[in-house]
């Protein structure tokens, strides 16, 4: 799903395996059903949030004519991401982004336990300590800001990265506590109720 941490997820992988072809996709997914998936989930009220932001909505509150509009967009996503993944009879490792979210070392025990256990992979997977110390500095919040900051607005992407103008606003895990008022947060869980229990899963 977007703004669960991604772009992040795919820029550690394209560093870990450089020599691998890697497509990279929100739902709808194009996929041959098989192989390995990498899937990065966060909470639900966050990515709600979060998807505001990027789309312009910025202050300390979301007025309920937001959630009206934005809502059924998120909810048919899900609905699509939920399908791809009962139709993908392959591996699946998912990131949980609270756990990721300053701790790369998590991403990196989790890929290799995964690839080195579970996956289609056909060689052991080691990620040196040099290697995780250059990716935390490459994928990095300070050089990622660094990267957006050259772009004017979220339609600018960063080709190499894909990093966008105004990707990162507050990273913090349960923003949305923060946000959302606690009349919209219970009408967000019991609407996204099948999201937030694959995430509390993780």
């Amino acid at each position: 799903m977007p703004r669960t941490g991604s772009t992040l997820i795919r820029r550690i992988l394209y560093d870990v395996f450089p020599e691998l072809e890697q497509p990279s996709q929100h739902p709808p997914l194009v996929l041959d059903g098989s192989g390995d998936l990498i899937i990065s989930c966060r909470h639900p009220l966050d990515v709600f949030v979060s998807i505001t932001r990027i789309n312009g909505v910025e202050g300390k509150r979301i007025s309920n004519g937001t959630m009206d509009h934005y809502l059924p967009l998120l909810e048919s996503q899900y609905r699509i991401y939920f399908h791809d993944l009962l139709n993908f009879k392959g591996y699946k490792l998912k990131l949980k982004y609270e756990k990721f979210w300053n701790n790369y070392d998590y991403v990196f025990d989790e890929l290799e336990r995964f690839f080195n256990n579970r996956s289609t992979f056909a060689i052991p997977v080691k990620i040196s300590k040099k290697k995780r110390s250059n990716i935390k500095k490459i994928c990095g919040i300070k050089n990622t800001k660094k990267i957006q900051n050259t772009l004017d607005c979220f339609d600018n992407v960063d080709e190499k990265t894909k990093i966008h103008g105004n990707h990162i606003g507050t990273p913090e895990p349960y923003n949305y506590k923060k946000i959302l008022t606690d009349t919209q947060i219970k009408f967000l869980k019991h609407r996204l109720h099948n999201a937030i229990q694959e995430w509390k899963e993780l």
